[in-house]
């Protein structure tokens, strides 16, 4: 019994499970107060999707949360709870449905979530942006070495012509 409570596998569901019961309750309590996700604005689609990515984003890449993802990551605990922690802190596809979920219940219980989410979303933007114009400019360097090169290979051949 003790070795499944350290199983990765177990931790997985026990997670699993969490997030359904969160989710049940979370859809219980939008049905009760009537308050359907159908009368969410397309508007507010946006924000908790670029909330979402904003945070997903923050827990498993930004540096300022690397105190965290350091502390689990290099933990040599065999811990099957801190396996799948680590594996959890690493995959944007498992953390981001778990910040899907958290900024949704606070966007939609509280005022305070509201402002949460907006600037996370503000931050998403700029982060989309920021990575636009990294993109472009690395698209310019890498076309400007190429020419470059065929400068380069011309003006050899140019040379090889002229001898």
């Amino acid at each position: 019994m003790k070795n499944m409570f350290n199983s990765e596998y177990f931790w997985n569901f026990v997670y699993t499970i969490i997030f359904l019961i969160i989710t049940t309750l979370l859809a219980y309590f939008l049905i009760s107060e009537r308050h359907l996700v159908q009368s969410l604005s397309t508007f507010d689609f946006v924000i908790l999707s670029l909330a979402a990515y904003r945070l997903t984003r923050l827990l498993v890449y930004d540096k300022v949360l690397n105190f965290i993802r350091d502390f689990i990551k290099n933990s040599v605990s065999e811990s099957g709870f801190i396996k799948s922690s680590q594996y959890f802190l690493t995959c944007p596809w498992c953390a981001g449905i778990w910040m899907s979920l958290f900024i949704t219940c606070f966007y939609l219980y509280s005022d305070y979530g509201k402002f949460f989410a907006y600037i996370l979303a503000i931050s998403g933007i700029a982060s989309f942006i920021h990575i636009t114009i990294s993109l472009l400019g690395w698209i310019s360097e890498e076309r400007k070495d190429y020419l470059k090169k065929i400068k380069k290979s011309e003006k050899l051949n140019r040379d090889k012509s002229t001898c």
